[in-house]
């Protein structure tokens, strides 16, 4: 049941990874990037390039650019979930995970636009899929990954849950109904990858099945937390929605393995200021990557009054960093104890 349960798992974040991967390079992304040029700048914000002023991008244009990442991220998790982790798996994960992003930039800097076009990516997405996963699944065989990489796999994408969510609509008044329509789609769209991500966490983490029912809790509690982000005004962003998903993403996977009410509070706080350093990281590496990411896909610069962040690569291993800190604070009280008891047939073992 459990082997049956993960296939379908792994195998919907591959399908669901892939045709979002598609759908938002070739119908989202043409439709939110800047095109042509201006002969005047009466806004003031517009860069002049051979006598001829070209137009700019404003806030966030680019979050499809978030969504592309985040799905090659799920379709990668869900092979690692086929292959429970697995160190050869983790490693011929990451090798595709690179390739397909590389594409993705190459693809975005020929402007690949059209509803055909969708359909052919996102059946060569899943084909790419389908192919990592069975040569994932060939050179891992029956092994598995240990305790330490599920952990950290899992925090990962618990973290990756409500980043997911973070990088919103860029839209100025007056807003049209079909930008309204774009916005709908696509904020749909996020929030059917970050719940995937929480229940990929989930799985992860692994036996009991009690173990996994507090990690998806955790988790759930991070998505609405998030989708609190996105539907409230903008002052709630931040003051309300994003601390409380953060710090229960952070805490969702280390939370099965503390016993004590005092850990589970102590595990919290730690979560906490992990989330505010993670944050402070996410907004200027975010933002460096970003305009790194813009360059290379030869897309209008954003102008400078707004930002141009992007989050998925960052968040990614912000969530290895900050899952190794949880492990290694996790397995303190069981090190601290055998060092205590001393080594087999010691004194203070047989006491």
């Amino acid at each position: 049941m459990r082997i049956l349960w993960r296939a379908a798992v792994g195998g919907l974040a591959g399908l669901v990874g892939a045709v979002t991967w598609a759908i938002s390079s070739a119908v989202y992304q043409p439709l939110m990037e800047p095109s042509g040029v201006w002969f005047d700048d009466p806004g003031g914000w517009q860069a002049e390039v051979d006598g001829v002023v070209q137009q700019t991008a404003s806030n966030n244009t680019y979050w499809p650019r978030e969504l592309r990442q985040l799905a090659v991220l799920l379709a990668v998790a869900g092979i690692l979930v086929l292959c429970r982790t697995a160190s050869r798996a983790v490693a011929t994960a990451a090798v595709a995970a690179g390739g397909w992003l590389i594409a993705d930039v190459l693809l975005d800097r020929f402007d690949v636009h059209g509803t055909s076009t969708a359909v052919v990516l996102a059946a060569a997405a899943t084909g790419y899929v389908a192919a990592t996963a069975f040569i994932a699944i060939r050179l891992s065989r029956a092994d598995s990954g240990g305790p330490a990489v599920r952990h950290v796999v899992a925090g990962t994408l618990a973290l990756l849950a409500v980043i997911s969510l973070l990088v919103i609509t860029p839209w100025d008044e007056p807003v049209t109904p079909a930008l309204i329509r774009v916005e709908a789609e696509m904020t749909a769209l996020k929030i059917v990858v970050s719940v995937l991500f929480a229940v990929l966490a989930a799985t992860t983490v692994g036996r009991p099945p009690a173990r996994a029912g507090v990690t998806l809790g955790f988790c759930l509690v991070a998505v609405a937390g998030a989708v609190f982000m996105v539907v409230g005004d903008y002052r709630s962003v931040y003051e309300y929605g994003l601390p409380v998903a953060a710090v229960a993403a952070l805490v969702a996977v280390p939370a099965p393995r503390i016993r004590s009410v005092a850990g589970l509070v102590g595990m919290t706080l730690l979560s906490a200021v992990c989330a505010v350093a993670s944050f402070a990281v996410l907004v200027i590496g975010g933002m460096v990557v970003g305009s790194l990411l813009t360059r290379l896909a030869d897309n209008p610069p954003v102008n400078g009054a707004d930002t141009d962040i992007s989050t998925p690569l960052l968040v990614t291993l912000l969530g290895i960093a900050v899952s190794l800190l949880t492990l290694a604070v996790t397995a303190l009280p069981a090190a601290l104890r055998a060092v205590r008891a001393g080594p087999p047939g010691s004194p203070a073992a047989a006491g």
